[in-house]
């Protein structure tokens, strides 16, 4: 499956097969929401957690709001997934600049207001997700786990 395809909303997702896939192309059974945020970043950029569960599994994936022409291609959004002890982890799951082609939509609500959203990461029961957003100058800013 390729992500970001309309294929991969068509087909039953499957645990850490799913990971990759575009939230905004899959079905969902409850979700999406967002359990943690949208966090205030500096004048003109927000992010968020988003959750959402599909054929029984639950997923995860960052946001990052922002207001066109703030250099939001220097902001870098993305999501970290750990076991429960931090025995193991992946810490930068489907990074995306502001503004990134195929992964980046305008906000209904706002004129000139965008988001970015990362790919969808499986997240079992024996692990926690967290999005996370870096700063032009490396510093890192993160929800809570999850």
């Amino acid at each position: 499956m390729v992500p970001n395809s309309a294929t991969a909303a068509a087909l039953a997702c499957d645990n850490f097969g799913c990971d990759g896939h575009d939230p905004n192309l899959q079905s969902w059974e409850s979700g999406p929401v967002s359990p943690y945020g949208p966090y205030q970043l500096g004048g003109s950029f927000l992010y968020e957690l988003r959750w959402g569960k599909t054929d029984g599994d639950q997923y995860s994936w960052a946001r990052l709001h922002y207001i066109s022409g703030s250099d939001e291609q220097d902001w870098s959004v993305y999501v970290q997934r750990c076991t429960k002890d931090q025995s193991s982890c992946y810490w930068r799951l489907g990074l995306k600049h502001g503004g990134a082609s195929g992964w980046t939509a305008k906000i209904p609500d706002g004129t000139n207001y965008y988001w970015t959203r990362t790919p969808m990461y499986y997240n079992p029961s024996t692990h926690m997700m967290r999005a996370c957003v870096e700063d032009p100058s490396g510093k890192q800013s993160c929800t809570p786990w999850y």
